[in-house]
């Protein structure tokens, strides 16, 4: 077998199955400590895998970790192709898409804080890819939801980057801020009906803030 044909070939069952365990094993960790700079040995111990698989599928820890963002973001991209194609009132998008949003980060409360870890350690490779594949089509989803929003008279013009942090910084913070829930709200962890209760709060708070008024 040639170097391409290594490169090229379909990876079997039992290699997805161990690239998805170390995978798991690092959100794992990373959620547990609150941190993202775990060691291969912690991942290692934790999957059951040998820690050199870790260089064979990723070849370095950036390349694993943004394997991980990667694993986080892209069904929600997935998501937002769908939800563009559906004939739903604009109005009706955002609030899907709200939903989705807190849903991802409460799943991977770690996701702005890779994020930023691989912008200021990966290097322009990982830049590039983050910018163009990871952050700029959720952003276009949201650009193309507000202007059609615009277009049918239900929404005023805002600018869509304001708009983005927004949304993005709000949905963030209520995961990764769990510090402040506990110690200043005595809340020890988010169940299911504190989330619905905050996405139907974040929704109405957006959507009461761009409506077209009458």
């Amino acid at each position: 077998m040639t170097a391409r044909d290594v490169a090229t070939r379909r990876p079997q069952a039992s290699e997805v199955d161990t690239r998805e365990q170390l995978l798991i094993a690092v959100n794992d960790l990373i959620i547990e400590r609150g941190l993202i700079d775990v060691s291969f040995s912690d991942i290692a111990q934790r999957s059951g895998v040998n820690s050199a698989l870790i260089k064979y599928y990723f070849g370095n820890k950036a390349g694993l970790l943004m394997a991980l963002l990667e694993r986080a973001i892209l069904p929600s991209l997935k998501q937002m192709e769908i939800l563009l194609k559906l004939p739903d009132s604009p109005q009706d998008k955002l609030r899907k898409h709200i939903m989705g949003i807190v849903n991802t980060y409460h799943r991977y409360p770690y996701v702005n804080r890779l994020m930023h870890y691989l912008l200021a350690e990966g290097g322009d490779k990982y830049k590039t890819r983050i910018t163009e594949e990871l952050v700029k089509p959720g952003a276009r989803g949201q650009e193309i939801i507000l202007q059609e929003g615009v277009e049918k008279g239900v929404f005023r013009p805002v600018n869509p980057m304001l708009f983005y942090y927004h949304v993005i910084g709000a949905c963030d913070h209520f995961s990764h801020g769990r510090f402040s829930l506990k110690h200043a709200f005595g809340v020890h962890s988010i169940t299911d009906d504190l989330k619905r209760e905050y996405v139907a709060y974040l929704c109405d708070s957006i959507l009461n803030g761009i409506l077209r008024k009458e």
